[in-house]
Parts: structure tokens; C-alpha cells; sequence
């Protein structure tokens, strides 16, 4: 019996161990597979500051390129505003007349979960906009 439980010890003992090292690899390559997602997520002009950080830290920009670079970011961010703004009337007046020719397709129950996801994707795509 002594052996037997021996035995019984290092097949645990044995499962404890590869239980242990898949966790550790579970853990580790889940760490690495979100880095490499945040390192290569692509950068938006909408985030002027992540934008200009990648632009400078990948182009090892001296401080007056940086300046001159930001500000540029800047005047190109408050003019992609302005043709906005210019267009946003006209994209919100289809968007909405598509939004309702759907609508009148759906029952009342359909409808009320369509007005809540509208309004999520509102909220998710322009959350400083009024509605």
C-alpha cells in the first residue's frame, strides 16, 4: 500500500504540475496577444494625441518638427470640424429617411428595439453630438 501511495502522490503530483505550467502559458501568451493588439491598433486623426505620439515616437522627431507637426494636426482637425459641420445636415437627412423606410417595415415590439439600437450607435459613433 505504501507504493501505491507513492504512486497516487506522483500522478498528482504530476497533473498539479501541468495544470500549473498551462496556466502560466495561458497567461503569458494572452499578456502578448493583447500587446501586440494595443501596439498595432492603427491610429485616427479623431485621437490628434495618439496620432501625433505614434507619428513622432516612429519618426524620432526633434522637438521642432513636433511643434510644427502638432499644429498642423491641430488646424487639420478644426477644418475636418468645419466640413463637417457643413455636411452634417445633409448626411443626417438621409440617414434618417433610411432609418425610417426601415422602420415602417418592422411590428411595434421590432420597432422599439430598433429605436434602442439607433440610439446606441448614436451614442457610440458621435457621443458629443446632440440628439
Amino acid at each position: 500500500m505504501n507504493s501505491q501511495k507513492k504512486t497516487w502522490i506522483k500522478v498528482w503530483g504530476a497533473l498539479i504540475v501541468v495544470f500549473a505550467l498551462g496556466c502560466v502559458t495561458g497567461i503569458a501568451l494572452g499578456g502578448l496577444y493583447n500587446w501586440r493588439a494595443e501596439t498595432t491598433r492603427p491610429t485616427s486623426l479623431r485621437d490628434t494625441d495618439a496620432y501625433f505620439e505614434t507619428i513622432r515616437r516612429d519618426l524620432d522627431l526633434n522637438s521642432e518638427q513636433s511643434a510644427a507637426i502638432r499644429q498642423i494636426l491641430e488646424e487639420t482637425r478644426n477644418e475636418y470640424k468645419k466640413v463637417c459641420a457643413e455636411v452634417r445636415p445633409r448626411y443626417d437627412a438621409l440617414r434618417e429617411g433610411a432609418r425610417s423606410r426601415m422602420r415602417v417595415l418592422l411590428a411595434p415590439q421590432q420597432q422599439q428595439r430598433f429605436d434602442s439600437i439607433i440610439l446606441q450607435e448614436d451614442c457610440n459613433t458621435c457621443p458629443d453630438r446632440k440628439r
